[in-house]
């Protein structure tokens, strides 16, 4: 039998099709990851010796095992950390009345930040911190929570609506 080399135009066609199917599997999860609610951001610099690594900048749910977001509730946990973990939340008003936070860490300190507009409300959640939080300052709808480490060693938060 003998071989015959495929035309450029389908060499063409082909190669242009699977660009094209990469680029919308790129794009679907994309999608997925930065419009979906509770996509936890992370940046800054964290470790965790159970994982053994140290990372710089993260993105998506649960990035590198430091923070992450299911069911109504937030969690991050690390070693020690300097940066930030960010969520975008859509509440309902019965979440707004649920939300409480639980949060232990050895050093350092840990900040809980809720911005809603121009409403912004700060907590201290450093050493043993466990309570309902009145957020009758903000309205059911979007809310980015951040929770700010500075010098954070053993750190383990639960954040719950």
């Amino acid at each position: 039998m003998e071989y015959k080399e495929p035309s450029k135009k389908k060499v063409f066609i082909v190669s242009g099709t699977v660009v094209l199917v990469i680029a919308g599997i790129v794009a679907a999860v994309l999608v997925f990851i930065f419009s979906r609610q509770g996509v936890a951001v992370n940046s800054g610099t964290f470790s965790s010796s159970s994982l053994g690594f140290s990372v710089g900048i993260q993105v998506g749910a649960g990035a590198r095992g430091i923070s992450n977001v299911s069911n109504n509730t937030w969690t991050a946990s690390l070693n020690s950390g300097n940066g930030t973990s960010r969520v975008d939340y859509t509440f309902t008003a019965a979440c707004l009345d649920a939300f409480s936070v639980r949060s232990e860490n050895a050093e350092g300190e840990i900040r809980l930040v809720l911005i809603q507009g121009d409403a912004e409300r700060t907590f201290d959640i450093t050493g043993n911190f466990n309570q309902n939080i009145d957020l009758s300052d903000f309205e059911p709808g979007r809310i980015r929570l951040r929770l700010e480490f500075e010098s954070a060693r053993d750190v383990d938060t639960l954040v719950s609506w």
